[in-house]
């Protein structure tokens, strides 16, 4: 559950400071425009006892909060999760580590051994789908967790991403948040940049150049391969019209290829000393 600050001024005068629900945007909608997702709630002044009501929109690219038949401003902070201590150790560990590529390449290697265990047809089918859905997870964890490790790691490139992402640029702080907020600012953005959803290449893409200096060129396999997960994923390797969808070993050696290319370059940019070993995935003396 995704949770806002918020505060406003009501008619009577009495500042009102709240915390409101965040719906997760429609992670079935292809663009931006259709990902819109709402929630309204209500807040009664405790003053005058008047009911205002909010609403919270939240899409792929950022969350929006306002009331509703009222002429007023609204201060929001960015939607965050609840704090725990599992929560922060989870992000403590990624701020922290670096075996974003070691993680990557242990589980491709993983894919290649996998792909040699022999299995009769129905059974085979059913591993491609599994190892199709892994090998894209582990491209979305590799964007996700490198990201966040290089971003919250230097004080330059958090302010860059606070001056180019709008939901950053966009909160409002009291001179007494601004404090508290400076002492967790790196679990602050830990916490954002892994609320995101990483698949959603359309928002990592332009994050990675803009930040990062990063451009990955042309990722039409990327996003095909989110949508192909995706059937994966929800219905075990079939479309929503019932049909079984394709998939092959030339199919998953081509995903992987492409997938060790991207790495490669995002390693290349953010960490010019380590490479990808090209022995990893040998495309052209698989072991099956």
């Amino acid at each position: 559950m995704m949770l806002m600050d918020i505060s406003f001024s009501c008619e009577c005068g009495e500042q009102i400071e709240e915390t409101v629900y965040v719906p997760m945007p429609n992670f079935a909608a292809e663009k931006n425009k259709d990902s819109g997702s709402e929630h309204y709630e209500e807040i009664c002044c405790e003053v005058c006892d008047k009911e205002h009501e909010i609403c919270v929109v939240n899409t792929f690219y950022a969350a929006d909060c306002y009331l509703t038949n009222e002429n007023t401003n609204i201060s929001y902070g960015m939607p965050y999760f609840p704090e725990s201590d599992y929560d922060n150790e989870e992000l403590e560990w990624i701020i922290e580590s670096e075996t974003q590529l070691d993680i990557f390449q242990k589980q491709i290697m993983s894919v290649e051994k996998l792909l040699a265990v022999d299995v009769d047809e129905e059974a085979h089918f059913s591993l491609l789908v599994m190892l199709y859905g892994h090998v894209v997870a582990a491209i979305e964890a590799y964007l996700s967790s490198t990201f966040i490790q290089k971003i919250t790691n230097s004080e330059e490139l958090t302010r860059k991403l606070v001056e180019t992402d709008p939901t950053f640029s966009n909160m409002k702080f009291t001179l007494r948040e601004i404090y508290e907020k400076q002492e967790k600012l790196k679990i602050t953005v830990a916490t954002y940049l892994k609320s995101l959803i990483f698949h959603n290449i359309s928002k990592i893409k332009p994050m990675y150049k803009d930040v990062l200096d990063c451009e990955f060129g042309d990722i039409g396999w990327l996003f095909q391969a989110v949508e192909i997960r995706h059937h994966c994923v929800h219905r075990a390797g079939f479309d929503k019209e019932g049909a079984k969808i394709e998939l092959s070993i030339d199919i998953l050696k081509n995903l992987v290829t492409k997938a060790t290319s991207l790495t490669s370059l995002i390693e290349n940019t953010v960490n010019p000393t380590p490479t990808l070993d090209p022995a990893i995935f040998d495309v052209n003396n698989p072991p099956y």
